[in-house]
């Protein structure tokens, strides 16, 4: 559930009334991109890794960044809207900035306007029943300099969301151009052969998932080998345990696909002590 405010441009209003023009860059041509974060357990969970991937995404997408757009900054401004939302255990923070000002395809400047809301959420746990999950092949990720943030230009990832919601299935694999594994609707995806760990590479078009990246961080502290590799659909289909992860669920252990049934005793033990070492961090 969304809550009562928003922050825009730095200014708390309420959530339930109008902001936008039909002029917004983000509504005409999807000239923006988003940033979701997560508080677990009353704590900003790698806060400074959302803020640089959103700085980065910003920069690539060719805004102006302003001085202002610091960790520090955004670490106040959310801190004001958690207050004014009387929230303090679990939830979701989305960011979303596009270009400024009208223009058709060429814009007539590159300044940003953003806002910011909040979430209901629930704290991560795991999913014994684990979720099932299909290969959405009908419409492919492009390889583009934008492809690992997550930008408001997102049909890829409804069309792939439609599709896994008329199949009855919990999410959906999407594939690059070259017809390999890239992400999932809103989760990257890992794979157990054996006792080595894979993960398509971010080269693969997939998204540079916050939780991905210091998962792998972790798992190695494990002294578990990771692969971030090209994966293809023969490799997913004959992996022993496959598990999505992303910041708003934390890690979701797969069940099956099609008629291929996955384990999951390595996922559950990685899944346990990766959330106990998040509570022993934060």
């Amino acid at each position: 559930m969304q809550h009562s405010f928003i922050s825009l441009n730095g200014k708390i209003v309420s959530a339930l009334e109008p902001h936008f023009v039909v002029t917004n860059r983000a509504l005409r041509y999807g000239d923006g991109l988003f940033e979701g974060m997560r508080i677990y357990k009353g704590e900003f969970l790698f806060f400074e890794d959302h803020i640089q991937r959103l700085l980065e995404g910003m920069r690539t997408l060719g805004f102006i960044v302003s001085s202002d757009f610091s960790s520090a900054w955004f670490f106040k401004l959310i801190s004001e809207l958690l207050h004014a939302n009387k929230i303090t255990g679990d939830a979701i923070i989305r960011i979303q900035v596009n270009r400024k000002g009208a223009g058709l395809y060429e814009p007539l400047n590159d300044e940003v306007e953003f806002f910011i809301e909040t979430f209901d959420s629930s704290p991560y746990q795991w999913n014994e029943a684990g979720i099932t999950v299909g290969v959405f092949d009908k419409w492919k990720k492009e390889f583009n300099p934008a492809m690992s943030y997550k930008t408001c230009n997102s049909q890829v990832y409804v069309m792939a969301s439609r599709w896994k919601r008329d199949k009855k299935l919990d999410d959906a694999l999407i594939l690059n151009v070259n017809g390999n594994i890239a992400d999932a609707t809103s989760s990257n995806i890992f794979l157990w052969r054996e006792s080595k760990l894979i993960t398509p590479a971010i080269s693969e078009a997939g998204i540079k998932g916050v939780i991905r990246k210091n998962l792998i961080v972790f798992a190695k502290q494990q002294d578990v080998t990771v692969e971030e590799t090209i994966v293809s659909i023969a490799d997913f289909k004959n992996a022993d345990e496959v598990f999505l992860t992303n910041i708003s669920k934390g890690i979701r252990s797969v069940k099956g696909c099609d008629e291929k049934i996955f384990n999951h005793s390595k996922t559950k033990l990685l899944t346990e002590q990766f959330y106990s070492w998040l509570l022993k961090r934060e």
